[in-house]
């Protein structure tokens, strides 16, 4: 088990990383947790080998990635609900992306992957 943290602005970020073996396979697994609350649990199955840049990173960017679709989705949904849109007009979902895209949530999430792809961690 191999554990990473980063602080970044006033959240501790936290991942768990494990290896797994079944049979004729094997993985990563990354639990990601925020301030203490786990945020998503993530696995990633090889067959053969990785070809990371180092241990669990594809399967951390992969958590984050969850996490961010997560939350993109929700804003989108709350955008909708706030302005009674059952369905967006031809141009809008891009624009309400680029809103979210400018939310602390998306930033925070964006200097996250930077940490893993960077190795800066704590």
């Amino acid at each position: 088990m191999e554990i990473r943290n980063k602080k970044i602005g006033n959240n501790n970020w936290q991942l768990v990383n494990e290896y797994w073996e079944k049979g004729y396979s094997w993985g990563h697994r990354t639990i990601v947790f925020k301030n203490g609350r786990e945020m998503v649990e993530h696995k990633c199955r090889y067959y053969n080998r990785t070809w990371e840049s180092y241990t669990y990173e594809t399967c951390m960017l992969c958590a984050i990635d969850e996490i961010e679709e997560t939350e993109k989705n929700r804003f989108i949904n709350d955008y909708k609900y706030q302005n009674n849109i059952d369905r967006f007009k031809k141009g809008q979902k891009d624009e309400v992306i680029k809103m979210f895209e400018e939310t602390e949530k998306a930033k925070e999430l964006k200097a996250l992957k930077e940490v893993i792809r960077n190795r800066d961690f704590d």
